[in-house]
């Protein structure tokens, strides 16, 4: 089961998503990258931001002990 400090290295994360947009900027201004360069950059970010978005979410239920990780879940007494 994972604890807070296991969120906070989570959020923490979230400030390397900051750096990969500060290199998409450089690339328009510095780099000329196409506008499907661009749309395929920030796409992809897109989809690691709801992916790491629904691990922060796990992690946050785990700590809390929210939904399937709650003490008295049922599935909890049948293992």
């Amino acid at each position: 089961m994972k604890n807070r400090f296991d969120l906070e290295q989570e959020i923490s994360t979230l400030y390397s998503y900051s750096e990969q947009l500060s290199g998409i900027s450089e690339g328009i201004l510095e780099y000329n990258m196409s506008s499907e360069d661009v749309v395929n950059a920030i796409e992809g970010l897109r989809v690691m931001l709801n992916l790491h978005t629904q691990k922060m979410m796990d992690t946050l239920s785990q700590c809390f002990h929210l939904d399937q990780y709650r003490f008295d879940h049922p599935k909890q007494f049948h293992e």
